[in-house]
């Protein structure tokens, strides 16, 4: 008794860690969310970007992505210094990520042929980064700690201040904007404040966590080792392709609600409070999801809520002019939906590792977040490209009046876009596997191999 109790003090991460871990995703959403929400925009209606070039932008950035996830889980791998396996990463990378989000955002006087350019540039710049940044970031949760209610409740500590960072993003920005000025000066003002914090948080979280499950065998790890880790792990696979298709249906709703209050319902203000709607639900709606997936499972969960917010972006679709009485509770329900988005697949993916380790006899979280973060990027840079070629296919012209074709090409890509990528994804995350008692068969089998081996 004494011993198993042992285990389970080694196993708990103190309160302080699990917050000074999850202020870090506070520090990325700013990132992560300023992106997939208003850098469309700001590239047709600030920077002056046709809305195709721009969707072009987005898609190449994320190509690039193909090659530096799966590399910065290979390398944080195989990573040994003073401060762990990941944590160099975070110290090293936080500043200069915050310096080019900036730059992104700077929009620079130059002439209009070379926007593009710039544009790409700074955005690959950025995505580079943040791989580099938030790769080692995501994989701290698997080792940090083994416990799956532990990983749970880190999860859900930092799904919150996601959350929190979504939120700001969502509800601060325009207001900052408007604030210094608004159009190109805004932004650019907005974008250094985004990422000197973004910058200053990563760093609390350098200083906050600790590593405590390390592969101590990384000198023997070579790149042939991703086909195996890959092919012989079907639950991080289906979680994978479910979470792309989840997370694309979200980019294209995040990048178009701008675009659907500014020129269907006329109120480009108005974008805010809805994105409030959302986000402020979303996050108070969380407990929730983390008790259910403790009651039912962490599938369950996933795919209810995902399942909640295509319900009610059905009832957006008809709503014809602007109604706040209609709309917002709509939007509201769409956001306790959208809650467990946030904490469902990193609640789940830490479960992956263990299992992948149990097929294969390599434990490989490096490489299992670099291909899970390249897929969140991907659906980023799909998301994107979705509505900026979508735009352009229904005749979309930045800051003029609307012919009617492209105002139901807006409204079809706010709604009906995202549904269809929703229903895909909680077909896929049906398959997947894994349940607490699985969990627990994985761990207790790892052990009785470690034993064996010992």
């Amino acid at each position: 008794m004494n011993q198993k109790n042992s285990v389970q003090a080694e196993d708990r991460v103190s309160t302080g860690a699990k917050i000074g871990y999850g202020v870090g995703d506070f520090g990325a959403n700013l990132v992560f969310q300023s992106i997939l929400i208003f850098l469309i925009f700001y590239f047709t209606d600030v920077f002056g970007i046709a809305a195709k070039v721009a969707g072009t932008i987005f898609f190449v950035s994320k190509v690039w992505d193909a090659v530096t996830d799966p590399t910065m889980g290979y390398l944080s791998d195989r990573t040994h210094s003073r401060w762990g396996q990941k944590r160099p990463y975070l110290l090293f990378g936080a500043i200069p990520l915050g310096v080019c989000f900036f730059l992104l955002f700077a929009s620079p006087n130059i002439e209009e042929s070379f926007r593009p350019v710039y544009a790409l540039i700074f955005f690959l710049l950025v995505c580079t980064l943040y791989t580099v940044v938030n790769i080692p970031y995501g994989a701290l949760t698997a080792s940090m700690t083994v416990d799956a209610h532990e990983r749970s409740k880190i999860s859900g500590v930092r799904t919150f201040f996601a959350l929190m960072g979504t939120l700001t993003v969502a509800g601060a920005t325009l207001p900052l904007v408007e604030l210094f000025g608004g159009g190109k000066a805004g932004f650019r003002a907005t974008g250094a404040i985004f990422g000197v914090l973004a910058a200053v948080l990563t760093l609390v979280t350098f200083f906050s966590v600790r590593e405590r499950v390390t592969q101590r065998d990384t000198t023997h790890f070579s790149l042939r080792d991703v086909a195996t880790i890959l092919k012989n792990n079907r639950p991080f696979i289906i979680l994978s392709v479910g979470m792309i298709m989840h997370l694309t249906a979200l980019g294209v709703l995040a990048a178009m609600i701008n675009y659907f209050f500014k020129y269907v319902m006329l109120d480009a203000d108005f974008a805010t409070f809805a994105f409030l709607c959302i986000f402020v639900p979303a996050a108070l709606a969380l407990p929730l999801w983390v008790w259910l997936s403790r009651r039912l499972s962490k599938k369950a969960a996933f795919n209810m809520g995902m399942g909640l917010l295509a319900l009610a972006l059905v009832g957006v679709f008809f709503v014809k002019e602007l109604n706040p009485v209609v709309l917002l509770p709509l939007f509201v329900v769409g956001g306790v939906g959208l809650s467990t988005n946030f904490f469902s697949p990193w609640a789940m993916v830490p479960d992956t590792v263990e299992y992948g380790q149990l097929q294969t006899g390599l434990r490989r979280e490096g490489i299992l977040y670099g291909v899970f973060f390249f897929g969140q990027k991907m659906a980023s840079a799909l998301a994107g490209f979705i509505a900026g070629q979508g735009l352009g296919l229904f005749g979309f012209m930045a800051n003029e009046i609307q012919a009617d074709r492209a105002l139901l090409g807006i409204r079809i890509l706010t709604t009906f876009v995202p549904i269809t990528l929703i229903i895909l994804g909680i077909i896929v995350i049906s398959f997947y596997p894994i349940n607490q008692a699985m969990h627990t068969k994985i761990l207790e089998d790892l052990e009785k191999k470690q034993k064996g081996t010992s």
